[in-house]
C-alpha cells in the first residue's frame, strides 16, 4: 500500500493543481505494475515556516513515499524516480517558477510488522 507524502511551500501549494497531478501519477504507478490503483494514497500538506539555505524565498516540494509492502530494489528505486518526474514536471510547468525551489524524494520501506492499519466502511 503505497503512500506518498508531499510537504510543499504555500505558494507551489496554490500554483500546481494537485487533484490531477496526484489522478495522473498514481495512473502511472498502476499502469507500470507497480502497485493497484486501488491502494494507492497521496495527500499534501503545506509547510508552515521553511528556510533553505540563506533564502527566504525559496521553496520547497518534499514527497516522501512510504512502501508497506516488498518489492524488489529496483521497482523501490523506479516508483521514487517515477514520484520525482512527476513533482518535476509539475513544479516546472508553473507560470511564475522564477524563484527557486527544490524538489526531493525519499524513498521509506516499512515492512508489514512495523504498522498497523484500521479501517471502517471500506469499499469493496
Amino acid at each position: 500500500m503505497p503512500h506518498i507524502v508531499i510537504e510543499v511551500s504555500p505558494s507551489l501549494l496554490a500554483a500546481i493543481d494537485w487533484a490531477p497531478e496526484l489522478r495522473a501519477l498514481h495512473i502511472a504507478l498502476a499502469d507500470r505494475g507497480w502497485a493497484a490503483l486501488a491502494d494507492l494514497k497521496s495527500r499534501v500538506t503545506p509547510i508552515a515556516f521553511e528556510f533553505s539555505g540563506a533564502d527566504r524565498q525559496a521553496q520547497q516540494l518534499v514527497a516522501t513515499l512510504i512502501l508497506t509492502q516488498p518489492r524488489p530494489a529496483q521497482t523501490s528505486a523506479g516508483m521514487a524516480e517515477l514520484v520525482f518526474e512527476h513533482l518535476c514536471r509539475a513544479v516546472g510547468a508553473r507560470p511564475d517558477a522564477g524563484a527557486w525551489v527544490q524538489c526531493c524524494v525519499f524513498l521509506r520501506e516499512h515492512p508489514r510488522s512495523h504498522y498497523l492499519k484500521r479501517q471502517w466502511n471500506a469499499p469493496l
